[in-house]
């Protein structure tokens, strides 16, 4: 209180000196107010050491949050290129595509453009291809999904493209053109039906091409795998199929003869568990306890859903009503399959 009225008492002094004195007095007099401390009171607290670093914490999280936020929405967004093949080594272009709002036809060496977690499907003029999550190679056994029993909506698919190829000659790759679009406008197909050879012969023949046996289809993909052709296609299980029961380790899949000596498996799967002698056994009227194993031992080695060929002796082929996977040491069956007729 008192220095407030010493204060105001050096104020009204200051009033009665000359001028450029009052001015200079003044100006020095407001200064010293300021510099201890008897300016206008300061009410805001300083923040103290934890604020500023609670806020620091804060701001720092709300752009690492939001960093990751953009980089979630450019990898949804981020514009992926898958290849469509008929098989391992086999491109088919021309193909139109819908994934998204990405469409247009297939590249000359199979390319299309999709987002991730897109769906994808494929169309020859009005006959739609089987749905399926785009990614990065989708080939024909992708298309036929999980369950394709006796690889039957495999086969037809390739049958189709096989057939429609621009020149007929898939070993240079499968070309389907504008005009074959064309002719397959207001065209249906079912490629799980039984009818599928006499539903698809009128645009086969428009098309000018020859649609290839579900033998030959599937043994076209065994051969892009590596199968060998100089054993021969003679013996009455050619064309057979088992699908494969699961009793343990996750077995699973389908198995089909393609010739004399190769077994084509699609969407087989296996853990690798069960002791260390695993292997795939032919069962003679359905006892694996009289057949015999043939391959490479499986224990330890994993599949999930592979396309995969083996090959097979003509001995073990002549025993095969019947396949499994055996494990030899307990004489357990782990998932088998009987082969139709």
């Amino acid at each position: 209180m008192i220095t407030t009225l010493i204060k105001a008492y050096k104020i009204i002094r200051l009033a009665s000196l000359p001028h450029p004195l009052k001015t200079l007095t003044l100006i020095v007099l407001v200064s010293a107010l300021y510099a201890c401390g008897g300016g206008a009171a300061n009410t805001t607290t300083p923040p103290s050491n934890e604020t500023i670093t609670e806020t620091e914490t804060e701001t720092e999280t709300e752009t690492e949050t939001e960093t990751e936020t953009e980089t979630e929405t450019e990898t949804e967004t981020e514009l992926l290129t898958g290849t469509f093949k008929l098989n391992a080594t086999t491109h088919v272009s021309g193909l139109y595509y819908i994934s998204g709002n990405n469409t247009g036809y297939t590249s000359a060496n199979g390319g299309f453009s999709y987002q991730q977690n897109d769906d994808i499907q494929f169309f020859i003029g009005d006959i739609a291809l089987p749905n399926t999550l785009a990614q990065a190679t989708i080939d024909t056994v992708l298309l036929a999904g999980n369950s394709d029993p006796a690889n039957t909506v495999t086969a037809n698919i390739t049958r189709l493209l096989i057939a429609l190829d621009a020149d007929q000659n898939p070993n240079n790759g499968i070309e389907i053109t504008s005009a074959t679009h064309q002719i397959a406008e207001q065209i249906t197909l079912n490629f799980a039906s039984s009818t599928f050879t006499s539903d698809s012969a009128s645009l086969v023949a428009s098309a000018g091409g020859v649609l290839p046996s579900k033998v030959a289809a599937l043994e076209n993909i065994a051969i892009a795998l590596g199968a060998d052709t100089s054993c021969g296609s003679s013996h009455e299980k050619i064309g057979t199929s088992a699908e494969f029961n699961t009793f343990a380790y996750g077995v699973a899949g389908t198995v089909t003869v393609v010739n004399d000596c190769t077994l084509l498996f699609t969407r087989f799967s296996y853990t690798g568990g069960g002791l260390p002698d695993v292997y795939f056994y032919t069962g003679p009227n359905g006892n694996f306890n009289q057949g015999s194993g043939f391959g490479p031992n499986l224990y330890g080695q994993t599949f999930e859903t592979t396309t995969h060929i083996q090959t097979i002796s003509p001995n073990a082929l002549n025993e095969l009503d019947a396949i499994s996977v055996w494990c030899v040491q307990a004489g357990v069956d782990f998932g088998s399959g009987v082969f139709n007729r």
